[in-house]
């Protein structure tokens, strides 16, 4: 028998962690012994950002309840982060028109977007199967 699938359309959002430094080696002008100009070594120091993918408390949420439900009822979860898989540009041109997050789509085609809830989840898995 082949397992039922859902997919979770989710949208994390990049946050600051920290930062760290990155020493760069370049070159500036100089004036020369003789006159004119000479290249000069130099070693900068810069600080980066350093940025982590988390998922919004809401979306947590229901990404946990949607892996309980379908399993229960039999069903394979794929949980797709849009903002890591950069699909949206994708998704534009041909697939599921995804404009709110979180969105669950079966493998029919039936949906729900937004707000979801417990029993929003197991009327559409017992419908679909």
């Amino acid at each position: 028998m082949k397992k039922r699938k859902v997919r979770l359309y989710v949208r994390s959002v990049k946050t600051v962690i920290g930062t760290k430094e990155v020493g760069k080696w370049g070159f500036v002008l100089g004036a020369g012994v003789r006159g004119g100009y000479r290249l000069l070594p130099d070693f900068r120091v810069y600080s980066e950002a350093e940025f982590e993918s988390v998922l919004p408390d809401d979306q947590k949420r229901v990404a946990d309840m949607v892996e309980a439900v379908a399993n229960k009822h039999g069903f394979e979860v794929e949980i797709i982060d849009v903002t890591k898989e950069k699909i949206l540009y994708r998704m534009s041109r041909r697939g599921p028109k995804i404009k709110i997050f979180p969105t669950l789509i079966t493998d029919t085609g039936e949906k729900i977007e937004g707000k979801i809830s417990e029993e929003q989840i197991e009327s559409l898995l017992t419908k679909a199967a």
